[in-house]
């Protein structure tokens, strides 16, 4: 017997078992799908009470700062204020400081390109007058 009059023979176990096979792949690649689905929804789920858990914790953080704060002397609330403006001068110097440090950067990146860009013309115009003679 040859393999075409075997195959002729055994044709619809073949062909049955080939759909079975895709089917089984098709329901695998559903469950897969829901599966993974169903993971995400958690991991959702979890970081969702994650950020409401850090949020209250935040929350009680500002509170108990609250109830510290009723409770400091004049001087001591003196203190709190000179060190909060202290502060808030450093910042403000530092921010400006890191705006001119860019500034500076920038205009050091421009000063580079031009220079560049300088001596590249210059050297284009050397080729030219050596290739067609003395053009500008």
């Amino acid at each position: 017997m040859s393999l075409a009059d075997t195959i002729s023979q055994n044709f619809l176990p073949i062909f049955y078992s080939i759909i079975v096979v895709i089917i089984l792949a098709i329901i695998a690649k559903v469950i897969i799908t829901r599966e993974k689905a169903k993971e995400k929804k958690d991991l959702g789920d979890m970081r969702l009470k994650f950020q409401k858990l850090e949020m209250a914790k935040k929350e009680r953080h500002i509170d108990k700062l609250k109830e510290a704060s009723m409770m400091l002397k004049d001087d001591e609330k003196k203190k709190l204020d000179h060190i909060e403006r202290d502060k808030a001068i450093l910042s403000r110097r530092a921010l400006a400081l890191m705006s001119e440090v860019e500034e500076r950067m920038q205009r050091l990146e421009r000063g580079s390109e031009n220079a560049k860009l300088l001596k590249t013309m210059s050297e284009v115009k050397k080729a030219e007058r050596e290739l067609f003679g003395k053009e500008d």
